[in-house]
């Protein structure tokens, strides 16, 4: 009993120091929890260590154990299992079973494990939403790699994206030997398929689509080619591979009294604090990214387990803030190192290029009497909602449109998600204040033209690797210093707090 006081003292005080959420442990058994089948599962994986199948079965049984029952699971008997299968990866052997060392490494996921680290800082990357300009994304990353000889897995301790942010870690997560050249062109592949510039009949489907399920372009399709490019595996069995790192996806929930972000994660957070965010653990990845990218009117709602989700870009279009609070959670009273990584943005602001509004202008030509007279506000709306992921010009077109948009509960409803949309620069000048000096870094390059998130032009793919190149020149000095802070090794002084930290605390 003395113990347990004084194990919960020291707690409640790491909360108060460390800034902490505070979430009261459980040291009391539930009913609900079989304590005796927990520990024979135990005994069983250490007796059968020379039998690998065995010891696979033994251990997929304690997995899904955890899965279902950790809520109710002391905390000595969440640290017998994390010490048990921490020893099992860490032993030597000649020849090691793969199957034995992924359920090793997703039971101690499940268990809200979480590795040290090994460099100096805790370096977290985050993805901005923006549809095809994800290829700036993948151009600036491709120069970080041939800047350090690593790739963007072994760079980086924390993950976070949102709609097309999503797709890129998303899709390098479901195939690990997948480079960023591959990612580029499968990309490339999948745009062509689904924004395929309009003929007369794609764009009276898509305006029939639009006005009975609220999304332009081929849903089917699209989930179809999710289901091919990125995989039907949980987001959370991506932590088998032990070369992914922590990763999160957002996406927007809404019902009719809140609007709220969620996090997917391919991990579980640790037993002892609690996110600000709602998340799950359990999505296939393709449900992640279709989630994450579901901008209204282009793929429409996504239900998933009876929630409305919709692109992660209307609430977190830079999730950089996002990033910081899960990471935080997983690795406490650590030196932040981040990375945000923009999908351009347009050199006069108050300019809305007209290629943008080529499938509303398209539409409305069609259908003025049924779809333009009614209600004007929809060639603004799909603006907008294209504006919605390149947030330097949002302000502006709601200035001019606020006041058109007001009939319906539908109309309303969008207008105040879009409202609520992020401006991502105003989150990095915050960043830039709150941050420490070199500690942060955004990457954000301006772009010859202004292009929409649903291009399909070659020309114009090629016109956005040419502006990531010529930014990367422009800012080469700021990504060799990155790429040193990236690098930098674990100090002597950083190992020892942590070991005051996990003795302590």
């Amino acid at each position: 009993m003395i113990k347990a006081l004084k194990r919960n003292f020291l707690y409640q005080l790491s909360q108060i120091y460390y800034h902490r959420p505070f979430v009261q442990k459980r040291f009391s058994h539930n009913h609900h929890f079989d304590q005796s089948k927990f520990h024979y599962l135990i005994n069983s994986i250490n007796q059968n260590k020379s039998n690998p199948s065995d010891q696979v079965e033994f251990l997929q049984v304690l997995n899904k154990t955890i899965e279902n029952d950790r809520q109710f699971m002391d905390v000595h008997v969440q640290e017998l299992a994390t010490n048990l299968l921490i020893d099992i990866l860490n032993e030597q052997k000649i020849e090691r079973c793969k199957e034995v060392d992924e359920n090793c490494r997703l039971g101690l996921a499940l268990l809200g494990y979480t590795p040290p680290l090994q460099t100096e800082y805790l370096r977290i990357l985050s993805i901005d939403g923006g549809g095809i300009r994800g290829i700036l994304v993948i151009e600036l990353m491709r120069r970080l790699e041939e800047l350090t000889g690593k790739r963007v897995f072994e760079l980086f301790d924390f993950i976070c994206g949102v709609s097309t942010g999503a797709i890129f870690v998303c899709g390098l997560a479901s195939d690990i030997n997948r480079t960023l050249m591959d990612g580029k062109r499968i990309y490339k592949e999948v745009s062509k398929k689904v924004f395929h510039l309009p003929s007369t009949f794609d764009m009276l489907s898509g305006t029939s689509r639009l006005m009975w399920s609220h999304a332009y372009y081929d849903v089917q399709l699209w989930e179809k080619l999710l289901k091919e490019t990125t995989s039907e595996q949980r987001i959370i069995e991506t932590s088998k591979s032990g070369k992914i790192p922590k990763f999160c996806c957002v996406s927007t929930t809404v019902s009719e009294d809140a609007i709220d972000a969620h996090v997917f994660r391919n991990y579980i957070l640790p037993w002892n604090v609690e996110s600000i965010y709602n998340g799950s653990h359990t999505a296939a990845l393709w449900e992640v990214v279709r989630c994450s990218s579901a901008a209204p009117t282009y793929f429409g709602d996504y239900i998933l387990n009876n929630q409305v989700h919709q692109d992660g870009g209307v609430l977190y279009n830079n999730p950089s803030c996002v990033a910081i609070h899960e990471a935080k959670l997983l690795w406490p009273n650590q030196k932040l190192c981040l990375v945000s990584i923009g999908t351009g943005r347009s050199p006069n602001k108050k300019k809305v290029d007209s290629q943008k509004l080529y499938l509303a202008n398209d539409v409305n030509k069609m259908f003025k009497e049924e779809l333009v007279q009614t209600s004007s506000w929809k060639t603004k709306f799909m603006r907008i909602l294209d504006a919605a992921t390149d947030t330097e010009q949002t302000h502006h077109i709601l200035s001019e449109t606020k006041d058109i948009i007001q009939t319906s509960t539908w109309k309303t409803k969008f207008l105040r998600i879009i409202e609520s949309a992020t401006d991502t620069e105003k989150t990095h000048r915050i960043l830039s204040d709150l941050m420490e000096p070199g500690t942060y870094f955004r990457f954000n390059p301006y772009l010859t033209q202004m292009i929409s998130m649903t291009e399909c032009n070659p020309e114009k793919w090629k016109q956005l690797e040419n502006d990531a190149m010529m930014y990367y020149r422009r800012n080469e000095h700021k990504f060799e210093e990155l790429a040193e802070k990236l690098l930098q090794p674990r100090s002597s002084i950083t190992t020892l707090n942590d070991m005051l930290f996990k003795r302590f605390v």
